[in-house]
């Protein structure tokens, strides 16, 4: 298991500047990263502060990490899977457990959603975003999960000791882990056209026109992004983002989060300030906690 005082997961605006922060305030954290998410993918950035000419987004991500590399800041290429809280924080990724006694997030928003005209229908009766929120009202029943990654295989992981059957629907994507560790998931990689059934979710139609039965779909499109796992650990979410007081801290201890996660401006400019609020927070928390 490798410990840590503070682990901040994203490495955009708002992570690079909680991780910035928190150095200087005298507490060196560890950075946990998979890509450089929306910021990465922007063709030029000329409305931040400072920037004469235009940057690209994938240029300002790179100068981040160099600037985290400078001072030394540990930053970890890691794709994060689920976190749990007792006592701490356990960080799963694909590769390695952590456990931390402060933990900010800062992984972003997805920009990818399901297309589907009968999402909002079925949202809460029998489309779900958390395996182990949910899970429990699907005992002994067939369910799916819509991904092609290693999110989506963690998902299935969760409810398979549950359900009678679990399958996991790529949506006409190509699986994107190992096919060795699907154990009794099933999978199937035709595109869905659109869901049915009466008053919940009972089917869902193919784009061969079969129809695929099922009780519960699991949404576990891309990565697991910040409130994917704000959602699994119970804090408040308000209009799929995540709900935070002024000084970024959330109603577990020790848990801030900061940037597109807690909605608002989608603006590098407030991902930097609250990255920096919730970086000198964390610090605060932990000295707090060394006193005790």
């Amino acid at each position: 298991m490798n410990t840590q005082k503070l682990i901040i997961a994203g490495a955009g605006p708002a992570g690079v500047s909680a991780a910035l922060y928190a150095a200087r305030c005298g507490i060196t954290p560890l950075v946990l990263y998979k890509d450089g998410g929306a910021l990465e993918k922007a063709v030029k950035i000329e409305n931040y502060y400072g920037m004469p000419a235009p940057l690209s987004g994938k240029d300002l991500y790179e100068n981040g990490l160099k600037q985290l590399q400078s001072l030394s800041v540990p930053i970890r290429k890691e794709e994060l899977l689920s976190i749990e809280y007792d006592e701490g924080y356990l960080v799963h990724t694909t590769t390695e457990d952590f456990h931390t006694q402060a933990l900010i997030l800062a992984t972003g928003t997805k920009r990818n959603t399901l297309s589907l005209k009968e999402l909002k229908k079925y949202e809460g009766s029998g489309i779900s975003y958390c395996a182990i929120c949910d899970g429990f009202f699907y005992r002994q029943k067939e369910v799916a999960v819509l991904g092609h990654g290693m999110y989506a295989l963690h998902e299935a992981k969760v409810l398979e000791p549950l359900a009678s059957k679990v399958t996991i629907l790529t949506n006409g994507k190509k699986p994107n882990f190992p096919l060795s560790d699907l154990g009794t998931i099933e999978i199937n990689t035709k595109a869905i056209h659109s869901a049915g059934g009466e008053p919940a979710l009972a089917w869902l139609k193919l784009e061969d026109d079969s129809l695929f039965p099922l009780s519960g779909l699991f949404v576990a499109l891309g990565t697991a992004d910040s409130t994917d796992i704000a959602r699994k650990l119970g804090l408040m979410i308000q209009d799929n983002h995540i709900a935070i007081e002024t000084d970024t801290s959330t109603a577990l201890p020790g848990l801030y989060a900061a940037g597109d996660c807690t909605g608002g401006m989608l603006q590098i400019a407030k991902a930097v300030y609250e990255g920096a609020l919730a970086g000198t927070e964390a610090v605060n928390y932990l000295k707090h906690l060394e006193k005790l």
